[in-house]
């Protein structure tokens, strides 16, 4: 019998929408400053002074920008992508629950789901060197982009790309047909470029 309630239930909730039910259609930023006591307001309206959180809804992009005296602001922008769950839902719970959550949001996840805004010395200077990148090459692809502000790494980048998003690497070198740049203090650690281009980490 206890089976039969938790099939039941089981098959109830994916029909109504899997990921509405377990992910629902806001999701959890925390955000973080060095110093804290940061003012930072959303694309979409919800401020805080961090450190807090935000709860935003799943199925749009957000801008973040924080404002700290004497400082020029920060940007962070956090993209949604559609989550497993959304196809967990569709195999069992049918075209019914995959319509839910299509409709609520809940099918997506906001990425990233941690946002710190940098504010000492170090942090600016990270800062303006993404900014001065970007405002150099305004012909830069929107993922690209956004892995730069985000300091993130993206299969196809070029090397000047990485450097923007990650500063200069701590060494470089030549291992067969790749050039390698090596930053010690990231994880992974070696970005492996091919005639210019990244094609893979390790």
């Amino acid at each position: 019998m206890r089976l039969f309630v938790t099939i039941v239930f089981l098959l109830t909730m994916c029909a109504s929408g899997c990921a509405t039910v377990v992910s629902g259609k806001y999701q959890t930023i925390s955000v973080t400053s060095d110093p804290p006591g940061v003012k930072v307001k959303s694309s979409s309206g919800p401020y805080l002074i961090t450190p807090g959180s935000l709860q935003l809804r799943r199925n749009e992009d957000h801008t973040l920008v924080a404002e700290y005296a004497g400082s020029d602001p920060q940007q962070r922008e956090l993209k949604h992508k559609l989550q497993g769950w959304f196809w967990g839902n569709i195999l069992l719970g049918g075209i019914i629950g995959g319509v839910v959550d299509l409709s609520t949001g809940a099918s997506d996840k906001l990425v990233p789901d941690k946002v710190h805004f940098d504010f000492t010395t170090t942090g600016q200077a990270i800062e303006a060197r993404k900014r001065s990148y970007l405002e150099s090459h305004p012909d830069t692809t929107d993922e690209v982009r956004f892995a730069i502000l985000s300091e993130l790494a993206r299969k196809g980048m070029k090397k000047d790309e990485l450097i923007a998003s990650f500063g200069e690497p701590n060494k470089v070198i030549e291992k067969g047909k790749y050039e390698v740049f090596i930053y010690e203090n990231r994880k992974p650690k070696s970005y492996y470029f091919k005639y210019g281009v990244l094609e893979k980490t390790k």
